[in-house]
């Protein structure tokens, strides 16, 4: 079952001083940071001491991959279009908002107060969506290609016969315990850019599932939007002035990784409080 895709481990054979890391997948241990949401991966690069992945190795984490675009916009401009073409979600970015001071308020109309408790109803544009499209036999068929996919990707990565950890067996980690956070799916076939209605549905689904994860608030959880008919460059364009930067505008970008990933579909992932893998392998108690 999905499920059972979902929550098994990836499969890989790792370099000695690394195999008690990957079989703590999963599971809690050591030092925590306190879920800030964007891990410092610049420890772990440190501990790389200057290796590099080998040639042909995606990344779907770090600056490269999450990072807005990196394009230079009057801020100010891009903000009163975006929150002017999105009055009726006002409500919902007012109560995420982190404190009267972030940019975003000064664009958002009403006397309400920020951080309200997000709610959900039948008059609002984001709604509260199930977990897993269980009754949908074509959607779950494609979140099992986009778990399989993911687990290919994962077992292709290259391993060698060193005797200290390196920068493929530390990807696979970081790659693997992303996969394991993903606790929600949805698929939005017939989705494509260029359509407003496609981009209304995109926006809705994106920010209602933003907004259920705020609503939890749990660390290391997460979500995936598997888009089978949209271009994966047109969705990188969209996450970046629909998601990361408005993030970043109600003050609360790094509780989030946003991140556009091919993995049989496009897809956008969402991961709310990442945490940092641990410095010391996991123990059994």
């Amino acid at each position: 079952s999905v499920e059972q895709q979902r929550q098994q481990p990836p499969r890989r054979s790792c370099s000695p001083t690394s195999s008690a890391l990957c079989a703590g997948f999963g599971k809690p241990a050591g030092k925590k940071t306190g879920g800030s949401g964007k891990n410092n991966n610049s420890n772990n690069q440190k501990k790389r001491k200057g290796a590099l992945l080998d040639a042909g190795v995606e990344m779907t984490y770090g600056r490269s991959a999450s990072a807005p675009l990196d394009v230079t916009i009057d801020v100010e401009a891009a903000m009163n279009s975006f929150f002017s073409a999105n009055e009726e979600f006002a409500p919902l970015f007012k109560s995420m908002a982190t404190s009267a001071t972030v940019p975003a308020m000064d664009f958002l109309a009403g006397d309400g107060p920020h951080g309200a408790p997000i709610t959900f109803g039948p008059d609002t544009p984001w709604t509260q969506l199930d977990a897993i499209p269980t009754d949908n036999e074509q959607a779950m068929n494609y979140v099992a290609r986009f778990l399989d996919d993911a687990q290919r990707a994962l077992v292709e990565i290259p391993v060698t016969d060193s005797k200290e950890a390196d920068a493929n067996d530390l990807h696979f980690i970081e790659e693997g315990r992303r996969m394991l956070r993903i606790g929600r799916f949805h698929v939005l076939p017939d989705v494509r850019a260029g359509c407003i209605d496609s981009h209304r549905t995109l926006f809705a689904t994106c920010w209602s599932e933003i907004a259920e994860l705020r609503r939890a608030d749990e660390v290391d959880t997460g979500s995936v939007i598997i888009l089978p008919d949209h271009d994966i460059d047109d969705l990188r364009r969209f996450i970046d002035l629909n998601i990361q930067r408005p993030l970043e505008w109600l003050g609360i970008g790094n509780l989030f990784e946003v991140a556009s990933l091919h993995r049989d579909s496009p897809s956008i992932r969402l991961l709310h409080k990442l945490e940092d893998i641990p410095d010391e392998p996991y123990q059994q108690e």
